[in-house]
């Protein structure tokens, strides 16, 4: 199986790879010429036979190019608290291979963490990137920057779901809409304030139960986008 390389600029018949990505051929992998490698952009991915090999800079010739298979049906966001520790690195990596393409952080009242630096954000776009060369995706997911609670609803595709502690009547498996995008919204370790949900049902969200049970927030969001992502793809 090819190793995968997300690229920024469209593959043409003469590839050349430098920096990074170099380094990791060269020196991590030590493929050498002769092998084939994957490049992906936007959808498509490319088949590539490496000719030369070298830290700095890695040549190659395109011998194929047809559409990645992976990639799913609906555009699913997913707004999700900024997490202690490696916490939301975890929870990135897991909804990245599950499907996610956009991840929005956010603020709220009970958030534990309230900042998002930006060397921490680089970390997640990283990782984003590894979980999606993991699933064999045709698409990176994208991490916006860290926005309050006010704003949060501004940012989201709709529908937009809340998953909320306190909802006993709306389940997520029922909410699921038929739909080409959503949103979904998963509350910090504190839970949101109820001031928080009127503000979120004024933009039209819905709120929705995940279950009888108290989640932590990473599990309730690989959980949830599970379930999504499940539903979407019958």
């Amino acid at each position: 199986m090819s190793h995968r390389f997300f690229v920024e600029q469209d593959v043409t018949e003469e590839v050349v790879l430098r920096g990074k990505q170099a380094h990791q051929i060269a020196n991590v992998l030590r493929i050498k010429a002769g092998e084939q490698i994957m490049l992906v952009r936007n959808d498509v991915e490319s088949l590539v036979v490496v000719e030369s090999v070298d830290p700095d800079q890695v040549r190659g010739r395109c011998i194929s190019k047809r559409s990645v298979a992976a990639e799913p049906r609906v555009r699913l966001t997913l707004a999700l608290p900024i997490l202690r520790g490696d916490r939301t690195e975890e929870v990135i990596e897991a909804v990245t291979q599950l499907g996610v393409s956009r991840i929005v952080p956010f603020v709220s009242a009970r958030s534990v963490v309230r900042s998002l630096p930006d060397a921490k954000r680089e970390r997640w776009t990283r990782v984003a990137r590894e979980g999606a060369e993991t699933a064999r995706r045709g698409r990176v997911p994208t991490i916006d920057e860290p926005r309050k609670w006010d704003r949060l609803f501004d940012a989201l595709d709709a529908p937009v779901l809340v998953a909320w502690e306190s909802e006993v009547v709306v389940k997520l498996r029922d909410a699921a809409p038929d739909a080409a995008q959503l949103s979904l919204v998963i509350g910090p370790e504190g839970g949101f304030a109820m001031e928080e949900i009127v503000l979120a049902r004024a933009h039209g969200a819905v709120t929705v139960s995940l279950g009888p049970r108290n989640l932590r927030s990473e599990t309730a969001a690989i959980a949830a986008v599970a379930l999504l992502m499940d539903a979407a793809e019958r």
